[in-house]
């Protein structure tokens, strides 16, 4: 009778522990519409979980990969919110190079006429890094792996050929262990950076490594903790890259993807349950509610609320002007949305 109620009570244990993870991350809550502007959808682009955008041109490169196809190659597409209709929107970009193109994070840079886009490939763990033509059209110049790289999720150029990659869980975020230390918000998550000639870890113990972001002047850099509902900040070291914490700002759902606006804002998008992202990985049927942050040094404020109805998992927020692009992980679409008169 003594080994029964032993094992009771350790799956009692077992079991409030789980609960309680569930409740933290709002596995439980409701989720309601809430957004002062209008969104209407573009479909058509799988998958489009990330975007950067060309300051200068007003483009926005788009990560796209239909996720719930496993033999699927990805792609890069070019979309103007001046003229949302062009036909060149819906064409990739990147020329069928490299073959095996599994695409996550992205980050346009430029500098001294040198334009490039830098991209997260899965496919081989790695940083596919292209140059930036003219009209958008994309040339592979070189891939950039490290064995330490292990699931790099997004990226951020901070030079023609230096770069910062987050490296989600080192044991990879679709392996069991890092869905387990996703779960209990382990601190298995590293920031990379590659200063052009070698790798070095310039953070580490992140709970969940996902968007990265750097400010315009390079003094900054914002890192987004999924697993903490929180963005780390960075002081940058201009000359050698290396990193200084200074401040964590607490959101108000679990970022994934960064951008920064032209005011040096930046803009979240976010999962609200996002545990309930497994289900919707698995079924569009099922649906992830989705969230966009505004933060800035006042703080996260919620901008757009949805419970997963017009845009499930929401992974990418990306502001041009008035307009406002909100991007997910496994649609097949995302919002061209108006903001508010005067808002933000």
């Amino acid at each position: 009778m003594r080994l029964i109620a032993i094992f009771v009570l350790l799956f009692g244990a077992v079991g409030a522990v789980v609960w309680l993870a569930l409740q933290s991350f709002n596995h439980f809550g409701t989720v309601s519409r809430a957004f002062e502007g209008r969104c209407a959808p573009v479909s058509g682009v799988a998958g489009p979980e990330d975007m950067a955008i060309d300051p200068v041109s007003g483009r926005v490169f788009i990560s796209s990969l239909d996720r719930r196809d496993p033999d699927a190659r990805g792609a890069v597409h070019i979309f103007d919110p001046a003229d949302p209709l062009a036909a060149g929107g819906w064409r990739d970009v990147t020329n069928g190079a490299p073959i095996d193109f599994l695409p996550l994070g992205l980050s346009y840079y430029e500098e001294g006429g040198v334009r490039r886009l830098f991209v997260v490939n899965a496919a081989n763990n790695a940083i596919e890094i292209f140059d930036v033509a003219e009209d958008g059209a994309l040339t592979h110049l070189d891939t950039k792996g490290e064995r330490r790289l292990t699931s790099p999720n997004n990226v951020t150029a901070v030079g023609v050929n230096r770069f910062y990659v987050t490296n989600d869980v080192k044991a990879g975020r679709n392996s069991n262990i890092g869905k387990l230390q996703f779960l209990t918000r382990a601190g298995e998550g590293d920031l990379f950076y590659f200063d052009g000639i070698s790798w070095r870890i310039a953070a580490t113990g992140l709970r969940f490594a996902n968007g990265v972001a750097g400010s315009d002047d390079g003094s900054e850099i914002y890192v987004a903790e999924t697993a903490a509902k929180a963005i780390q900040v960075y002081a940058r070291n201009n000359d050698t890259g290396a990193l200084r914490p200074v401040r964590t700002i607490r959101t108000p759902a679990a970022p994934d993807n960064l951008t920064i606006g032209k005011d040096g804002a930046l803009w979240a998008a976010g999962l609200p349950k996002p545990l309930s992202l497994l289900a919707h990985a698995s079924s569009a049927d099922k649906l992830s509610p989705s969230a966009v942050m505004r933060i800035d040094e006042a703080g996260a404020a919620m901008v757009y609320l949805d419970d997963g109805s017009e845009l499930s998992a929401s992974s990418v927020a990306a502001r041009i002007d008035d307009a406002l692009l909100i991007g997910a992980i496994y649609e097949h679409k995302f919002l061209l949305c108006e903001l508010p008169d005067g808002a933000f």
